[in-house]
């Protein structure tokens, strides 16, 4: 074979392999995420309006059900709003503290009381054993009339928590905060109780603090009404609207995560194992999964 039978091979082998992912390439169902910052890292509630808006630029990116309001989800990370929360505290008659070794928890607790107020007691309790002080709790005003049905009947009860550390500062209570979210996590799985399935930490930080649900991105600002606060300022934001394409849409699964937003699918495990049982029936030969082995017959 010559060599200009070879390139001509290739080309033919190319454009076939081309051909055969177009459909890929030509996908579009992805997420949405974005990000608005102030280069001085000066604060301003500018920055979040911004970031409100550009959400909603992305509703075309997420998916809806099929009550055509409750969304995949959508969701903001900034930093987090200390003028809005220092009001609150003022208004509730709290002693002011400083933001220097103060964490605030974004936390979906259970719907059903007697679970909620267990929860509580569990997320409490660690935070104590870490040696971090529990302020409060504080109930931030949203809107469920603008949820949709599914989103409603699914809604958490959204509630923020207020740690403290005497001995703990900057990186040293970020690790702090980790370990005692993971120790959270733990402690309300071995539970086993189906209502505590409902539980999640949507943030834990002395630096962040994440807004997002089950919502489509231009009512975010509406079911959180901290988020159009005037008193809501960040250098900051990252905005983040789902396209759900292997799970079924959940609270927690709306983005962005504690700590970054991403536009593509990570977890495809699911999507994988169900593709492939809609075509065993076109299989005209079984196979068996070897562990450490390439697929082989039997």
């Amino acid at each position: 074979m010559n060599s200009e039978q070879m390139n001509q091979d290739k080309n033919i082998a190319f454009s076939d392999t081309f051909l055969g992912q177009k459909w890929l390439v030509e996908e579009r169902d992805a997420c949405g995420v974005g990000f608005i910052a102030h280069r001085q890292q000066q604060e301003s509630h500018e920055i979040m309006a911004k970031g409100l808006v550009a959400l909603t630029c992305l509703e075309h990116r997420g998916g809806c059900s099929a009550d055509k309001d409750s969304g995949d989800g959508a969701g903001i990370l900034s930093a987090i709003p200390w003028e809005l929360l220092q009001q609150d505290w003022n208004e509730k008659g709290l002693e002011a503290a400083t933001d220097k070794n103060i964490a605030v928890g974004m936390l979906f607790l259970p719907r059903e009381e007697q679970a909620a107020d267990a929860a509580r007691g569990i997320v409490e309790q660690i935070a104590l054993s870490e040696n971090l002080k529990v302020l409060g709790w504080r109930v931030g005003p949203v809107d469920s009339s603008v949820l949709g049905v599914q989103a409603s009947e699914n809604q958490p009860q959204i509630e923020q928590i207020f740690l403290q550390s005497d001995d703990a500062t900057g990186d040293e209570l970020e690790r702090k905060l980790y370990i005692t979210r993971r120790r959270v996590h733990k402690a309300i799985r071995s539970e086993h109780n189906e209502s505590m399935e409902e539980f999640y930490v949507c943030s834990l930080s002395s630096r962040t603090i994440v807004y997002k649900g089950m919502v489509r991105s231009a009512v975010l600002g509406d079911f959180f009404h901290d988020l159009k606060n005037p008193a809501y300022k960040s250098s900051f934001v990252v905005y983040h609207r789902r396209f759900s394409t292997n799970t079924l849409p959940k609270w927690p699964l709306a983005q962005p995560m504690r700590l970054l937003g991403h536009n593509g699918e990570i977890n495809t495990m699911l999507g994988n194992i169900n593709w492939m049982k809609a075509r065993q029936e076109r299989l005209s030969v079984s196979y068996r999964c070897v562990p450490g082995a390439v697929l082989s017959k039997h």
